[in-house]
């Protein structure tokens, strides 16, 4: 196997502060617990293409409701080099969980974001009941790709922004 990529968790205070941003302020002290409980993205078997992510904290997601998550997770990988993101097949199949922006692509450098690289994924409940994910439960799997490009000339914008910051 070829390694690629190396995960890491985002500082405590950026995932505080991305936390509170997308869920409203909770007590430091619970934060600082969901923090120190977040498991790094592995994969499972010997010859597993995917790395599960792991929810942070417990969460329940009603039909047709979205939840965007807060992973706490950034990744360093190498430049020819997008992590792509699926939902795990039991969940979209058992339960209708699916990826909101259907294959989120994580391009090597959003390490270089604004928010540390902070990996969000924002997941919805397509299905007839509610969804419970459990703190410590994965519930996507990144696949990392070896990419080439079409561009005739070099490109010479860098990331400035996260989340959909491409280009702007």
């Amino acid at each position: 196997m070829k390694n690629v990529a190396q995960f890491e968790k985002v500082s405590m205070e950026q995932f505080i502060k991305d936390w509170n941003q997308t869920f409203g302020n909770r007590p430091e002290q619970t934060l600082n617990e969901i923090y120190n409980n977040i498991k790094l993205p592995e994969r499972k078997t010997k010859y597993s293409a995917g790395h599960d992510f792991y929810i942070p904290y417990d969460f329940r997601i009603v039909p047709g409701g979205r939840v965007m998550v807060p992973t706490g997770i950034r990744c360093v990988m190498n430049n020819n080099y997008v992590m792509q993101i699926f939902p795990r097949s039991s969940l979209g199949i058992k339960k209708g969980m699916c990826i909101s922006n259907t294959i989120p692509i994580i391009d090597a450098d959003y390490i270089n974001a604004d928010n540390e690289g902070h990996i969000f994924i924002s997941i919805e409940n397509r299905g007839t009941e509610t969804i419970l994910l459990n703190s410590g439960e994965s519930f996507v799997q990144a696949v990392f790709v070896e990419y080439g490009v079409a561009d005739s000339g070099e490109v010479k914008a860098e990331r400035r922004g996260g989340i959909g910051s491409t280009g702007e």
